[in-house]
């Protein structure tokens, strides 16, 4: 992997909003070759189907799947005119909420990659809930700084093996704010915060376990 040096507040996690009314679709396929096909393991030779979950009729020219992103063609213009790096595109049939075929959007695979997260780097915040007070890891950065410098990336698999956490540049959130779109979720690196309890014990901080 080459190696370009990580400029945190200009990079993104891209996540799904927390909400019921946008247009979300699934990808008719498992885990396992979800995964697959969302890191760029896969290259299907057919178009995959992908059908309407839940929330409104009109679909946003972003559509998270809880894999791969599904963008329309004028997205993937775009794209391809700033010579956005790190992604592929695959053939989707898209159907609506009442079965009607939504043309023109594609899936997306990710191909560029970063070292897994270091935890050590981060700092602690605490929250208080209902339940109690909970630390938080707040701020996200790769291990050893590594990074292929591309603006659509995952994380290379560490001994717990990958996660399926999608990171996105300044270049991609311009992109996706110039054309309005409201339901995905773009946070900062500096800015995210991770539940202590949500990260397998052998990379938390010795101080923290």
């Amino acid at each position: 992997m080459s190696s370009f040096i990580p400029v945190y507040n200009k990079l993104y996690e891209c996540s799904d909003v927390y909400s019921t009314r946008p247009f979300k679709a699934g990808i008719e396929a498992d885990f396992e070759y979800s995964s697959a096909l969302l890191r760029g393991g896969v290259k299907p030779s057919e178009p995959l189907e992908a059908r309407h979950l839940r929330g409104t009729h009109t679909p946003s020219p972003a559509i998270y799947t809880g894999f791969s992103l599904l963008l329309h063609d004028s997205i993937i213009e775009t794209f391809i005119q700033r010579q956005i790096t790190g992604w592929e595109s695959y053939q989707i049939t898209l159907y609506g909420k009442n079965d009607e075929i939504i043309p023109n959007y594609s899936g997306i695979s990710i191909t560029g990659r970063c070292s897994p997260i270091d935890y050590h780097r981060s700092g602690i915040v605490y929250k208080e809930y209902p339940g109690g007070i909970f630390s938080q890891f707040k701020g996200s950065y790769f291990k050893d700084d590594g990074w292929d410098g591309t603006d659509m990336f995952m994380e290379n698999p560490d001994e717990r093996g990958y996660t399926l956490t999608q990171y996105v540049s300044e270049r991609v959130k311009n992109i996706f704010d110039n054309n309005k779109i409201k339901n995905l979720q773009l946070t900062n690196l500096t800015e995210r915060e991770i539940d202590v309890m949500m990260i397998a014990p052998e990379r938390i901080p010795e101080h923290l376990r």
